[in-house]
């Protein structure tokens, strides 16, 4: 089985992309090899966070079998007054979420400056509850970015959380991973932007397999492409199996 923890539904802004709808992903992922996906709302990210998780929370009750929902959550602050709602990742819970995601750099809040990340960290570390943490939404350089000392910043801050990096491409960007595998086992790395020369075997020689999770970005980056990069590296076929699923579903408790 192949389990894919970074998938999206919704239209995408920046160029045409066939495949958006629901039932289009849906078909789409088994023709990549891809079971089952975890999945957020490109209109969680562009428009509204929360519209976006009403329209994950119906994609996965029609697609039970094909989707895990993750919610993404924003700040509840508007230009013109304080918000004063707090998030409840127990609600989420209860909604049927399995994780949630961050978006800071769509959404105009500093990871490290806003007291409602800190509360969702603290639940999140108490309910054993996964938060993606984005670098990039996908391997492209002109889509916005989070910096990394923001990134790993908070990390160091709520250590406890189960931490799911997003994102992150090469260079300086997957040394920081890797440094934070290695000092956190909550910490854990999706490859849907890992594209460096032989990256997934290096990751696995330096790291071991039990903290790498099969992303894809899909359908907005190929499914099928990210998928070889996992089954075509020069790893065990425990590790592959690990990285391509039962990580995947320890991590979500499924």
């Amino acid at each position: 089985m192949v389990l894919d923890v970074n998938a999206f539904i919704g239209k995408w802004p920046y160029w045409p992309v066939s495949i958006s709808s629901p039932g289009d992903v849906a078909q789409k992922l088994p023709e990549w090899g891809i079971e089952r996906a975890c999945i957020c709302s490109t209109r969680s990210l562009f428009v509204n966070w929360d519209d976006g998780n009403i329209e994950v929370g119906r994609a996965a009750r029609e697609y039970p079998e094909c989707f895990i929902p993750f919610a993404c959550l924003g700040t509840f602050e508007l230009s013109h007054r304080i918000g004063s709602h707090i998030h409840d990742l127990a609600l989420c819970r209860a909604q049927g979420f399995r994780g949630i995601r961050l978006y800071p750099q769509h959404h105009s809040f500093h990871p490290l400056f806003e007291s409602f990340v800190d509360v969702i960290c603290e639940q999140a570390a108490a309910l054993r509850f996964p938060v993606l943490l984005s670098m990039r939404a996908i391997m492209n350089w002109g889509v916005p970015s989070l910096d990394l000392s923001s990134m790993f910043g908070l990390i160091e801050r709520h250590p406890r959380v189960p931490w799911i990096l997003s994102g992150v491409n090469y260079l300086h960007e997957i040394r920081a991973s890797v440094a934070y595998l290695k000092k956190y086992e909550t910490v854990h790395l999706e490859t849907s932007c890992v594209m460096g020369y032989e990256a997934i075997r290096k990751l696995v020689e330096e790291c071991g397999h039990e903290q790498i999770l099969f992303g894809s970005a899909a359908p907005i980056q190929h499914g099928r492409a990210n998928l070889e990069k996992i089954l075509h590296a020069r790893i065990s076929d425990i590790a592959r199996e690990s990285i391509c699923c039962s990580n995947a579903r320890r991590l979500l408790q499924l």
